[in-house]
């Protein structure tokens, strides 16, 4: 239930002109019709499902929604809960946009191993950032059928819980977890990068960030600033940056230095968007950095698209 609100406001957020989700409010009626609509599940009471909703906060310790009253002076809207800083909140945010982004990552790792030669187990490195929780869960899911092995190695805390389930079959997934000192709001292991990460050739490093401006990367954590940028300058493999799009921004963050650039990275993925709505400002913003790419594959649901690292 919580999974299918989440993906309502998301396809509201599209389809509308709003430029943020958190802009976005949606009656309760609303939000009945579209569990029935999907799910075939009926429910008479617009509490109840709230009720349901703060349990599952409740859980996970952390608020994903608000109760916005009506202006009609009956029953209540829905809204998502505006501070969402800590991993366990953003994992649950722009969750199909992740999804999307997630699967085109995991096709292009399958589909560039499926040209080389050789039965040794791809070192993949998933960093920071909780668009890796979608990922890490498609690694599971599709363990058994792909013909290849993978070792993951990560700093992410925030997907050991996935790697770590019952339903990994570690001789085909195995998984390594560097050193450090747990973040508790990114869920970061974070320490001395000459020291936390060990090995520093991987046949893939798939990094997310907070911000794009001026092709610049930035994150608001300054230790896991440090860790990011020794993981992209230091480490050698193909490097792949994931993003929703949403990172785009015209202004960096304030009083924070970039880590690094769109061009250092092989390639970008990001989500395919609606084509029938107008187009919000992180889209022109992401469009505006489209010499840097060339489109290698334009799936329905993401884009692949490889960075002209020979630009500045």
């Amino acid at each position: 239930m919580v999974l299918g609100v989440l993906y309502r406001f998301s396809e509201v957020f599209e389809s509308s002109q709003k430029e943020t989700i958190w802009d976005i409010t949606i009656p309760m009626e609303e939000i009945q019709a579209h569990l029935k609509d999907r799910f075939g599940v009926e429910y008479n009471s617009s509490q109840w499902i709230f009720t349901q909703l703060r349990r599952y906060e409740d859980e996970i310790g952390a608020r994903l929604f608000e109760k916005v009253p009506s202006r009609q002076g009956t029953g209540f809207n829905l809204s998502l809960f505006p501070k969402m800083h800590e991993f366990v909140q953003k994992q649950h945010l722009h969750v199909p946009q992740k999804i999307r982004s997630a699967n085109g990552v995991y096709d292009k790792i399958n589909s560039l191993i499926s040209s080389q030669h050789g039965s040794k187990r791809t070192k993949v490195f998933l960093g920071a950032g909780s668009t890796m929780y979608h990922l890490a869960n498609i690694f599971v899911e599709r363990q058994q059928q792909d013909t290849h092995s993978f070792i993951l190695y990560t700093h992410n805390a925030g997907i050991l819980p996935v790697l770590f389930s019952q339903k990994v079959d570690h001789s085909r997934l195995d998984v390594a977890v560097c050193g450090g000192t747990l973040d508790p709001v990114t869920h970061t292991l974070l320490g001395d990068p000459e020291t936390m990460l060990g090995d520093k050739e991987f046949d893939f490093i798939i990094q997310g960030t907070s911000r794009v401006c001026g092709s610049n990367l930035y994150i608001e954590s300054r230790k896991e600033q440090m860790v990011k940028k020794a993981i992209l300058h230091g480490c050698r493999g193909c490097k792949i940056l994931v993003l929703t799009k949403h990172e785009f921004k015209d202004e960096p963050i304030k009083g924070e230095q970039p880590y690094g650039k769109l061009t250092d990275y092989d390639y970008v993925v990001v989500p395919r968007s609606m084509e029938s709505t107008a187009k919000k400002k992180y889209e022109l913003q992401f469009e505006s950095y489209m010499d840097l790419f060339e489109p290698e594959i334009l799936n329905w649901n993401y884009c692949i698209l490889k960075v002209n690292r020979e630009l500045p």
